[in-house]
């Protein structure tokens, strides 16, 4: 069982549970895990800290005082690798902890130990979803299985803060035959890439907490006299001067957004020739041609294939996530907060352009320049057309899958 709040987070754990074949069940908050352990009595438990309401170390310690689960394992999961963390989970009852982003190996040997003598299933993988998870539903366990990535190949650390586009990227690696990764932003990145265990860093440029720049500065001041790693640099703005900031503080590749397959691959054939152990293709993606005025499905099957059940999964991820910053957006707008409006629609830019809502995605780029210019008057007449192009893109997510 796993209990997360995060979908990134939810989604990536389903997917390499799964993917070792697991059952699964997930839980979004303390109170449901609590009933769920009681109730189906799981075999182990991945209980995230920092939790709404009541945190992952109360309720592990509640769950350790139930007789009925006192011999549920239970592995916490945190992003901060501090040592007081560490000690808080032993005092409540935790008998494994692993930082976040989880890494397959540490997350596979935690459950070989803790689980000796238990097998997955057999026959494959199966996943029960609770209630209350449903946005992370059975997709995650299709990009499971028809995207398996080697366990011996090498791994790549993925930074980017956007949902849509780190499912993107984590999709198209294993369809490459790699494994990934994510950090949510520069500073857990950072933090991830001091374990040494990473091919190749994938960053974008505007993240929370640390940005691409200065994640790459600070890898290349502390890898000196260590293994150099490659740096491929992700934009949504494909310009001169940017290019040149990034080979500045030092990128050996920059790619724009929507990251289309095939570059990936040419990059990763170029810096991690030895350890392709797939190789993806976009064939088959011909043939969806669906062409809307708001979205053209075609742009995304040619970045993770015609499969319309990734597919789908994919733009519902979409919707569900922009619902979101489309809020975030439309708020800052009426309280005239251009660099809240500007940082809102430089984050669904890059999204809506992956899943082929294009003419949104040039909406967010023209909301972001006159954010960036702090000319709220501009920025609240672009606003009626923004709502009318998303309308037309939720209009067309509704009519798709018939």
């Amino acid at each position: 069982m796993i209990v997360e709040d995060n979908r990134a987070n939810m989604k990536l754990a389903t997917l390499l549970l799964t993917h070792a074949g697991h059952t699964v069940l997930c839980a979004i908050d303390a109170e449901t895990g609590l009933t769920l352990a009681r109730d189906e009595q799981p075999d182990l438990i991945l209980m995230d800290i920092q939790l709404p309401g009541m945190d992952g170390l109360a309720a592990t310690a509640l769950l350790k005082r139930d007789p009925a689960t006192a011999s549920v394992p239970v592995i916490a999961l945190t992003a901060m690798a501090m040592k007081a963390d560490q000690e808080k989970a032993r005092v409540a009852g935790c008998d494994d902890y692993i930082t976040k982003p989880l890494r397959y190996e540490a997350l596979y040997d935690a459950i070989d130990r803790l689980l000796v003598g238990t097998r997955p299933p057999a026959g494959g993988q199966s996943e029960r979803m609770h209630e209350p998870t449903s946005d992370v539903g059975d997709g995650a366990a299709r990009l499971a299985s028809s995207h398996p990535a080697a366990r011996d190949t090498p791994r790549i650390l993925v930074a980017e803060d956007n949902l849509t586009n780190q499912k993107l990227i984590v999709t198209q690696l294993a369809s490459l035959g790699y494994a990934a990764d994510v950090a949510d932003d520069g500073r857990q990145a950072l933090e991830c890439w001091r374990s040494g265990t990473y091919a190749l860093l994938i960053s974008d440029v505007l993240m929370p907490e640390m940005d691409g720049y200065d994640l790459t500065a600070a890898i290349r001041a502390q890898e000196r006299g260590l293994a150099r790693i490659p740096i491929v640099a992700l934009t949504a703005n494909a310009l001169a001067h940017e290019e040149a900031r990034w080979r500045a503080v030092g990128a050996d590749e920059y790619l724009s957004k929507p990251l289309q397959l095939a570059s990936l691959k040419a990059i990763l054939d170029k810096w991690l020739p030895a350890g392709r152990s797939g190789s993806g293709s976009s064939a088959g993606a011909d043939h969806l041609t669906t062409v809307d005025r708001a979205v053209d499905v075609a742009v995304l099957a040619r970045l993770v294939g015609s499969d319309p059940a990734v597919i789908l999964d994919f733009l519902t991820d979409f919707r569900v996530s922009t619902a979101e910053i489309a809020g975030e957006l439309r708020d800052a707008c009426d309280d005239r907060r251009a660099l809240t409006a500007g940082e809102q629609a430089h984050k669904l830019k890059s999204s809506a352009r992956a899943v082929g809502a294009l003419a949104l995605g040039e909406l967010c780029s023209e909301i972001e320049t006159v954010a960036k210019s702090g000319n709220t008057d501009s920025l609240t007449a672009l606003l009626p057309a923004f709502e009318h192009e998303l309308r037309a893109v939720n209009a067309f997510l509704d009519s798709w899958p018939a």
